[in-house]
């Protein structure tokens, strides 16, 4: 099912050092790419401005492992030590973050906690076929949130401590949830970060634990079996995390793009659970940019789809624009807003799930100000104030 089709035309208008970044990654999948980065290392290029965009995109592995095949043999030995060290930076942290994974996959089996882990190590098994060749920065697990109160006592007792206030342990009670349970180890200042149907806000609908755990599978790191969620369910959360972000990130791309290219999807299934979730659209923009940026071959039927979906591609227009550096979707509020009602699977409810986002508050707005408890509906009125002061109106163009 895969076709040989060479990058857009979009990418011609990317500086060098941007270019080779964006076929690295797409070197992954379409051969086509490696003479385009074996040409590109013939040029003049600054190879600061390589790793710093390699590292903004989370691709230090991809890029070294892409060079290394295609054109090391053109690189000056002082330039090759640079991307050789950065990589093995990149590498050396998630080993320790792997570690770190395992030891406490084996705490929550113990405590009989149903933490499924997500992103990652466990990602990277599963979309590269290694667990140190996607770069990540802490380590995700998904819960329901009645189990949060068990988490935190079995996180305590392993040495982290929690970064959110205590009451927000007990949202199930109370009403307040954080936008995700964070905790540190302050022996290894690692980041972890627990979600429930709670904290993740970005999803037009709230997720279904019970029907998520139907479609569990399993995978194998280092001797220890982690289940983690379909490469369906998957690929959904993982368009849901870009489009929440913007696609700053060019990795979460071709996350998606390796996810679609090495697995059997079920396109059907697939579609299915998206209408569920009412991110169809987020899903086809995801798609649609793993096909175009990193070569991911699709079935034409959903291709179809998203190539007659006029907001599919001015938005992926829009984030192509973001890689050259020429606009940044993210900038301002009203770009923000404007971004995430697009993304939605019609106006209606990308206002309904706008409003939603805009009028409930997180920790950071409880960081803002300590009110007390009587006064809390209050942070309603500050949720707006602060996203207008952290983001700015955004009506200038880059």
């Amino acid at each position: 099912m895969r076709e040989e089709h060479g990058p857009g035309r979009w990418v011609d208008a990317l500086s060098p050092e941007r270019k080779i970044v964006v076929c690295c990654a797409r070197a992954r999948i379409d051969p086509g790419a490696k003479d385009v980065v074996r040409a590109l290392v013939r040029g003049d290029l600054n190879w600061a401005d390589v790793l710093a965009n390699a590292e903004h995109h989370g691709l230090l592995p991809i890029v070294y492992e892409s060079i290394a095949g295609a054109a090391q043999d053109l690189v000056a030995p002082a330039q090759w030590n640079g991307v050789r060290d950065a990589a093995a930076a990149s590498t050396t942290n998630d080993l320790s973050l792997l570690r770190e994974l395992l030891r406490l996959h084996r705490l929550f089996e113990a405590a009989r906690l149903p933490a499924i882990s997500y992103k990652g190590p466990v990602l990277a098994e599963v979309a590269y076929g290694s667990a140190i060749r996607r770069e990540y920065e802490d380590l995700d697990f998904a819960v329901p949130q009645k189990y949060i109160p068990d988490v935190v006592s079995v996180l305590r007792a392993a040495g982290y401590r929690p970064l959110f206030d205590p009451r927000e342990a007990h949202a199930g009670e109370d009403g307040f949830a954080p936008g995700q349970y964070a905790f540190q180890s302050d022996a290894r200042q690692i980041l972890v970060e627990f979600h429930t149907e709670r904290t993740l806000r970005y999803f037009p609908v709230p997720l279904d634990f019970q029907e998520l755990g139907g479609r569990l599978m399993t995978v194998e790191i280092g001797g220890q079996r982690f289940q983690t969620f379909s490469i369906e369910d998957t690929l959904v959360m993982l368009s849901v995390h870009g489009a929440k972000h913007f696609w700053e990130r060019l990795g979460w791309v071709l996350d998606i793009a390796e996810l679609a290219t090495v697995h059997a999807v079920d396109w059907a299934l697939l579609l299915e659970i998206a209408a569920k979730m009412k991110a169809t659209r987020v899903l086809l923009l995801g798609l649609y940019l793993a096909h175009e940026v990193c070569g991911a071959a699709l079935p034409e039927s959903v291709l179809e789809i998203a190539r007659g979906d006029r907001k599919v591609q001015r938005l992926a227009r829009e984030v192509r624009e973001q890689y050259a550096g020429v606009s940044d979707p993210r900038a301002g509020i009203w770009r923000r807003a404007s971004f995430r009602i697009r993304s939605s699977d019609g106006i209606g409810e990308g206002l309904r799930h706008m409003l939603r986002l805009s009028m409930s508050p997180t920790e950071s707005d409880r960081e803002m100000v300590r009110l007390p408890r009587p006064l809390a509906p209050l942070y309603v009125l500050l949720r707006p104030w602060r996203l207008l002061r952290k983001y700015g109106a955004g009506l200038k163009r880059r």
